[in-house]
């Protein structure tokens, strides 16, 4: 509700103003009675009253950009963190799979092994029945039959050596059932060793699960963290538009502005209706002094797709700004519409046919010349400031071109690009 209530007086005071300049300027308005108008100390109140409101405008969107920008950058934070979490979740995702994959592996390993195994053990219980048979034949031969095996030897070589072989059959034995027990016994060590791999790897994955586990809880932590923050964000651009629309609702209206200015250089034309001059325009900056920190053309203001109608130079407050050509101070004070302190001066008739007028706008202070003064190109007019409808130190230059002096069609003074005759350099 307050700010309905600033809004509705600065409205009334943009009005008396441009009723007062009207008034002072314009040769042929209707004057305003004395009852009718305010005092001069009324209009200066709320002329500060409304420079104030202004400023603090400016501060408060200030602070609710500033609001944006760390709700954003906490954001965008967050985003990160979160993305590096889930990279991080991926790679130990693949890691556990990798791990799952190795165990599995492993057990196939340790069942082939235990295979081995068991065909090993099969293999020497087989061996040594083989072998128990043999032993058991060979004692029956020493025992019962050596006689008759004896007799069946047919020469000396044979009787000599049969005892030998006997005992080489029986060392074959020995020495394959030790090789069996050998290759068993390095089964069992590969076995033991697969089933301590997959421990190992089991545990691996078990702390790996855990990490998982920590992890994922640590992105949910953070989603929720990401939500609060875009609602963060969210309020905060709220905030910001809202103080971007108070601005908005005080920025300079070029459209209102229309009817006044081009009734104070009509008001010139015909009270200089001989003045001219050979277009020899200057910039009003020195050189060094400045920068181009907006040339003229459409830009977006609040959302919205607007021309600016001028060129601001961007330098510190107090600055000097000098008169871009010769001519009359149409205006020199402040307007409420958002110019701040400005200046207008009217230049005459070029060869082209047409006037010209330029306008200095959100000047420090009161500007150093006055209205129906002349001022030769060159000479100091005011200062660099920030007052009005600014957010930030600059001249704000305007070209206004109106019809020829002798042109019946009155009220066609119109803003256009002042590059296209001030050197800006």
């Amino acid at each position: 509700m307050k700010c309905k209530i600033n809004r509705s007086l600065l409205r009334g005071v943009s009005m008396l103003l441009a009723s007062v300049v009207t008034c002072l300027c314009v040769a042929n308005a209707v004057p305003v009675t004395a009852s009718a108008a305010p005092t001069r100390e009324e209009l200066e109140q709320q002329l500060e009253e409304y420079e104030q409101k202004l400023q603090q405008d400016k501060a408060e969107l200030q602070e609710m950009k500033g609001n944006t920008a760390d709700a954003k950058k906490r954001k965008q934070a967050l985003e990160s963190q979160i993305k590096t979490l889930k990279n991080q979740i991926g790679v130990l995702a693949e890691t556990i799979t990798t791990v799952q994959n190795d165990v599995g592996n492993t057990m196939i390993a340790i069942e082939e092994k235990q295979k081995e195994i068991a065909q090993k053990e099969a293999d020497i219980a087989s061996r040594r029945e083989n072998f128990k048979e043999r032993m058991a034949a060979m004692q029956e031969l020493h025992d019962a039959g050596a006689m008759a095996m004896l007799a069946s030897v047919k020469n000396l070589y044979q009787l000599l050596t049969f005892s030998e072989v006997l005992q080489d059959i029986a060392n074959k034995d020995t020495e394959i059932l030790e090789e069996m027990r050998t290759e068993k016994a390095e089964l069992e060590a590969k076995k033991a060793e697969l089933e301590a791999k997959k421990a190992e790897l089991e545990q691996l994955k078990k702390e790996l699960e855990a990490q998982k586990a920590t992890m994922n809880k640590k992105q949910g932590q953070l989603g929720e963290a990401l939500t609060e923050a875009g609602k963060d964000l969210a309020d905060a651009q709220a905030a910001q538009d809202e103080a971007q629309a108070v601005l908005d609702s005080d920025q300079l209206n070029y459209e209102a502005l229309q009817t006044q200015i081009e009734s104070l250089i009509n008001g010139a034309t015909s009270d200089h209706g001989d003045l001219s001059f050979n277009g020899s325009f200057s910039c009003p900056m020195r050189s060094g002094s400045y920068r181009i920190s907006s040339p003229f053309g459409y830009r977006t203001l609040g959302g919205r797709h607007k021309l600016h109608a001028g060129v601001d130079f961007a330098a510190p407050s107090g600055t000097p700004i000098y008169a871009a050509a010769d001519g009359y101070v149409t205006y020199a004070g402040w307007n409420s519409g958002g110019y701040g302190y400005y200046v207008l001066i009217y230049h005459g008739q070029m060869p082209d046919g047409n006037t010209y007028s330029t306008l200095y706008a959100h000047m420090c202070e009161q500007p150093s010349v006055s209205a129906g003064s002349y001022v030769a190109r060159g000479a100091q007019i005011g200062k660099v400031g920030t007052t009005g409808n600014s957010t930030g130190n600059h001249l704000h230059l305007e070209l206004w071109q109106g019809s020829h002096i002798g042109n019946s069609v009155a009220n066609k003074a119109t803003r256009i690009n002042p590059a296209t005759l001030i050197p800006l350099k």
